[in-house]
């Protein structure tokens, strides 16, 4: 069943891999629903049972081209080699990250957590990796010594490279980046802001 829905608009608004122009070319026109598999549900911690409802996500379908106003599906693009901005959903995301999350250890998931609320808008933290680390250290870790914080800077930065959580010091991989096209300088600034802010307790 095709479909013309506000969360297809929205996540093509707020989409995170956009084409390489500076003004989008093509725009989601519009989709149908995907089963998401029951496998990958309980791999994000959801009670699975037989009678249960399918669970779908949004798919995007067709763009429309805004230049000269043609409907495009995905094979007629990849055939004339055209780059479409790929979408995710809203939903998808979340499912993502539940997948990401059911994963970890129990004793990784503070840090984890965390980290995740370090991100900005442009792919990657709001600030060095390594001063994000010392801010974990010190609110996790209050009284240790000066001499074991560079082992425990190692021990955070196993848990990043063991859960593929970035794929350097700079850049998140690639399922758990968010990118917004449209923030501002003053958005930058405020992210930024986040650096110097007292970290509070149960913020993990």
């Amino acid at each position: 069943m095709k479909i013309y829905n506000e969360e297809l608009h929205a996540v093509s608004a707020a989409a995170t891999e956009l084409s390489h122009q500076a003004v989008p070319r093509y725009e989601v026109f519009g989709g149908g629903y995907k089963v998401v598999p029951k496998k990958r549900l309980r791999t994000a911690g959801w009670k699975v049972t037989k009678t249960m409802s399918p669970v779908t996500q949004a798919v995007p379908d067709a763009w429309l081209d805004l230049e000269t106003g043609e409907i495009l599906t995905k094979s007629e693009a990849r055939k004339r080699g055209i780059k479409l901005p790929m979408v995710r959903s809203t939903s998808d995301k979340a499912l993502t990250l539940a997948e990401r999350l059911a994963g970890c250890a129990p004793s990784e998931l503070p840090f984890v957590r965390y980290l995740l609320k370090m991100r900005n808008q442009r792919g990657g933290l709001v600030g060095p990796l390594d001063a994000i680390l010392d801010r974990w250290i010190a609110r996790a870790c209050p009284e240790i010594r000066s001499t074991d914080k560079a082992r425990k800077r190692k021990q955070l930065r196993s848990i990043i490279e063991r859960r593929k959580l970035m794929v350097n010091d700079v850049t998140l991989a690639k399922d758990l980046q968010i990118l917004n096209p449209n923030i501002t300088k003053q958005g930058i600034l405020e992210e930024g802001a986040i650096r110097v802010c007292p970290i509070q307790k149960g913020a993990g």
